[in-house]
């Protein structure tokens, strides 16, 4: 079975922020990064259940040759990514997106 990929406005924030920094650093460790973060949402879209649950269906995918993270759920055949984020920092900051709730925004 082929999952359906969301992306959250975060998460593509996320994603467009990380790939302006590695610009200004060097555009081919860029184009490496967004292609190893597709290559992983596909993995992902193939087999979400191979990745670490966190917590109440919070499942995470690390990304290739990049220390980032991928946090998402699934909901029936979607997966819904809700962050990309860097794996030093801190847990927090992804859980108070949404709603102003402290657990994450969970799908409907």
């Amino acid at each position: 079975m082929h999952y359906h990929i969301i992306l959250s406005p975060d998460a593509e924030a996320d994603i467009n922020s990380i790939v302006w920094w590695y610009q200004s650093k060097d555009l081919n460790v860029a184009l490496r990064f967004r292609a190893e973060t597709d290559a992983m949402l596909q993995r992902i879209a193939q087999f979400p259940y191979r990745f670490q649950l966190i917590n109440s269906g919070l499942r995470r995918a690390l990304v290739k040759r990049f220390p980032y993270s991928i946090f998402f759920y699934l909901y029936m055949t979607e997966v819904f990514v809700i962050a990309v984020l860097h794996q030093k920092r801190a847990n927090v900051p992804w859980i108070y997106r949404g709603n102003g709730q402290r657990s994450p925004k969970r799908p409907p």
